[in-house]
């Protein structure tokens, strides 16, 4: 690689080149030694070179051993510089944009819950009057008798039975899908539950995800108290607790955690430190669009990625701007191919 090539690159410039973004997101002792040389012999480029590195690392996630809270302010101020750079047209990709929707509910107290279950119904929809569903890619807020309010995330139902809220002991939804709620605190020993798949929830006044996924799933409690009922367990958290289950083993395991790794998506950010194959299906859930594995061996990538949550084609466009050469994205009768 020439040196002098970069002599005349400015912030964005650096942006776009596919050697610098190698260096930026996934070193090597190849690029490390190319850039920390052109920067020693060229000190005035330090301070563009660091500009477009901070971006770059700012979408990747700052991800160690596991992930690191991006700043909301930080991901989304970066995707706003790097977003023109994101050619959606050269794939000729037709996939549909869909804008989330953005909303803040103030609640004197409030439970912050994110729920997720497989892709069908566990419970009979005639014994509930009240239903609200969501499509691919889209968000509803919705508000609950009590006063406690809800966001569905794509492809999700929530049902309940309205004549049951009058009666202070029957606080419950019942989930399909994902969904964010504020729950009002109620009188002392009221409480709020969730019922989803094989968990029952019982919200007490504070923080908590849950998220289930076929046929496991994971509580992780940020603040307050939460009853958990699962594979005929009940476990009283605490905060940092984080319990999953495992139906197919049969496994229930608990471990300290750092909860905010696990709510960033309330803040409008996409996180992603899993395999690809893990990416790819929640990218199906979201957006209901297949995926198509040409090169099996990227199943097993390794993907680290902060991005604010805004449409499919810029998610799949910011993977292929910081994975340079080694993913490669486009669309094909309806189907997302990578390879």
């Amino acid at each position: 690689m020439n040196k002098d090539f970069y002599l005349h690159f400015t912030t964005e410039n650096f942006l776009e080149d596919e050697f610098f973004r190698k260096w930026a997101c996934t070193p090597d002792s190849e690029t490390n030694h190319f850039w920390q040389t052109f920067i020693h012999e060229n000190p005035d480029k330090a301070t563009a070179i660091q500009e477009a590195k901070n971006m770059l690392q700012s979408l990747h996630g700052h991800f160690e051993t596991e992930v690191k809270k991006v700043p909301t302010s930080k991901a989304q101020a970066s995707f706003n510089k790097i977003a023109p750079l994101l050619t959606i047209s050269k794939k000729k990709r037709t996939i549909s944009k869909r804008r989330w929707i953005v909303w803040t509910m103030a609640v004197a107290a409030s439970v912050l819950l994110i729920l997720s279950i497989g892709s069908f119904l566990f419970f009979p929809k005639e014994n509930f009057d009240i239903t609200y569903a969501t499509g691919n890619g889209q968000r509803l807020p919705l508000e609950l008798p009590d006063g406690s309010t809800v966001q569905l995330n794509a492809n999700s139902t929530l049902f309940y039975n309205s004549k049951d809220w009058w009666d202070k002991e029957k606080r419950q939804v019942w989930l399909e899908g994902e969904a964010y709620f504020k729950v009002e605190k109620k009188a002392l020993g009221t409480k709020f539950i969730v019922h989803a798949r094989d968990m029952k929830v019982a919200v007490l006044g504070t923080q908590f995800n849950v998220r289930s996924r076929g046929e496991d799933a994971e509580v992780v409690l940020a603040e307050g108290k939460v009853e958990l009922d699962i594979a005929d367990q009940h476990i009283s958290m605490k905060p940092g607790d984080m319990v999953a289950y495992s139906k197919e083993k049969s496994k229930v395991e608990a471990k300290k955690v750092k909860p905010a790794d696990y709510s960033a998506w309330k803040d409008g950010i996409t996180v992603f430190n899993d395999n690809l194959s893990e990416v790819v299906k929640e990218l199906e859930i979201l957006y209901g669009v297949p995926f198509l594995f040409k090169n099996e061996a990227l199943k097993n990538r390794k993907i680290q990625l902060s991005v604010p949550a805004d449409n499919l084609e810029q998610v799949l466009e910011t993977l292929e701007l910081l994975y340079p050469g080694e993913i490669s994205i486009e669309k094909e009768d309806d189907k997302v191919i990578i390879f």
